[in-house]
């Protein structure tokens, strides 16, 4: 039984098509191509990145030879400036103010620039022998040669100009103290000591102060707290025939107020310890 219909023209199946879905023919020379020049190229990727690596390992190994380098040299240059500043300040104790200054120069010979330290070593040797233009012009030059002075340098020039009764030069001195930002109390407390050094030294000499001096002496003394050398001077003045004024008693009361203050005060705060 015939399930087809009746047609005009047979249908004619062919068995082969021209165009499959799915061929089975091998790759175009294209392709070939392209695998074969990706498999030449990928070794190279693996070179050039064991070839960074290498860089990478070769400039840290530069960095930390460079490094060490570095630290080998600060450690010696520690050394030998720790050697120049022994020299310079044993120099300096002895008053050797040429050894100290050549000292200095040998330091910058060897390429280290001289600190604060150093310098300060120069003015101490100025202020040990006397010289207080000497120590003056060694400021100068620390100030010139963009070094900042140490506290102690200060200290040192205003108990020399102190001990010769140069006090327009310690007043200038503390005032570029302030200018540096430094704490002038105990220059200031150094330079009274030795205002009231020369006063009893000129008294004993037969020299007689004016009653400014005497008010200017007695009030300073009370401010900084050395009430045993205002009570002294006081009884110089009263000796040498003035007696005491109403302003030498107002500074004295207060002195003995705030003293009282100090003294109930400490009371108080034993007698709570006591109690806790």
């Amino acid at each position: 039984m015939n399930l087809l219909p009746l047609s005009p023209t047979p249908l004619n199946f062919t068995p082969f098509d021209p165009h499959p879905l799915f061929s089975t023919s091998p790759p175009s020379s294209r392709f070939r191509k392209f695998a074969i020049v990706s498999a030449v190229l990928s070794p190279e990727k693996k070179s050039r990145r064991k070839k960074q690596t290498k860089k990478d390992d070769l400039s840290l190994l530069s960095s930390s030879s460079s490094l060490s380098n570095l630290m080998s040299i600060s450690a010696a240059e520690r050394g030998l400036r720790l050697t120049f500043m022994e020299e310079l300040m044993e120099r300096a104790r002895s008053r050797d103010v040429v050894g100290v200054s050549q000292v200095m120069y040998d330091m910058i010979a060897a390429g280290i620039t001289p600190g604060p330290r150093s310098f300060h070593g120069l003015i101490v040797s100025h202020t040990l022998t006397g010289d207080d233009e000497g120590a003056m012009q060694s400021l100068r030059r620390e100030l010139s040669a963009g070094v900042r002075p140490l506290h102690e340098t200060f200290v040192a020039l205003i108990r020399l100009f102190g001990s010769k009764g140069r006090a327009t030069r310690g007043l200038e001195i503390l005032a570029a103290m302030e200018k540096l930002n430094f704490d002038i109390r105990q220059a200031w407390l150094v330079l009274v000591d030795s205002a009231n050094k020369v006063f009893m030294k000129g008294a004993k000499g037969g020299l007689r102060a004016t009653d400014d001096l005497y008010d200017l002496l007695i009030e300073e003394d009370c401010k900084s707290g050395d009430h045993s050398n205002a009570l002294t001077i006081a009884y110089e003045m009263e000796a040498a025939g003035r007696a005491a004024t109403t302003f030498i008693s107002i500074v004295f009361l207060v002195v003995r107020c705030a003293i009282c203050i100090e003294e109930t005060f400490s009371d108080r705060t034993s007698q709570q310890k006591l109690q806790l």
